[in-house]
């Protein structure tokens, strides 16, 4: 299921996907967003569409900047295409920096995260990939719901923001509201992390197994890009 709901100016566009009864219960369950009302935006109706959303693990290391090995998220959501300049475009949303209290994916099931507005330490780097730029994306709460056949449940909404990269006056700041499935990633193991252990698979799960409760993953293997746990 997917549903999501954009706002400009106070003008409230809803759009309802793929709903079931078990879907509908999670919405009215876990629903972070306050009940709005108001006549319905001036956007087209094919603009923002969510298709597909994903949820990625990795294994995270910056020894230059001081930063340890740890696991964190990211969410990454697709639009359908639409036409806008006589153009059609590919929007994503990616929300990344995803650092909590969890040692696996299973952790993060009925969950609710509240993060600090950025760009203050913790908070959560999203932004829209369109018009070639990164438009910036405050996301401060995310609900996560219950895990089923490779997918979690998520509840979040966002401002975005064309205005400061992209200079869109046409779309000034539009709220996204999202209730997803999204589908569970592999474990991926930073590049950094990798090369300090040699590429030596045993030295990898020895690092990772003190960050990760490894029995909510398959074994390690090695994929294009480099080392992955499989979600179990």
């Amino acid at each position: 299921m997917i549903r999501a709901a954009l706002e400009r100016k106070s003008r409230v566009l809803f759009i309802p996907f793929f709903r079931d009864a078990e879907n509908e219960a999670f919405s009215l369950k876990f629903d972070p967003l306050e009940t709005r009302s108001g006549p319905m935006s001036d956007l087209p109706e094919d603009y923002f569409k969510p298709t597909a959303g994903k949820l990625g693990q990795l294994i995270y290391e910056n020894p230059g900047e001081g930063v340890e090995p740890r696991l964190q998220f990211f969410i990454e959501i697709a639009f359908a295409p639409f036409e806008i300049d006589d153009e059609t475009v590919h929007p994503i949303l990616r929300a990344d920096n995803l650092v909590v209290a969890a040692k696996s994916w299973k952790e993060l099931r009925n969950q609710t995260y509240e993060f600090p507005w950025a760009p203050k330490p913790g908070s959560v780097e999203a932004a829209v990939l369109l018009f070639g730029e990164h438009n910036p994306a405050d996301v401060t709460k995310i609900v996560f719901g219950g895990a089923a056949d490779g997918k979690i449940k998520v509840a979040f909404e966002t401002e975005v923001d064309f205005e400061v990269e992209a200079d869109r006056d046409d779309l000034e700041q539009i709220e996204m509201q999202f209730h997803l499935d999204l589908e569970l990633q592999p474990l991926r193991v930073s590049t950094s992390l990798e090369k300090r252990c040699g590429g030596d698979e045993s030295g990898i799960v020895r690092v990772i197994s003190e960050l990760v409760n490894l029995s909510d993953y398959g074994a390690i293997e090695k994929a294009p890009g480099g080392f992955i746990f499989p979600v179990s």
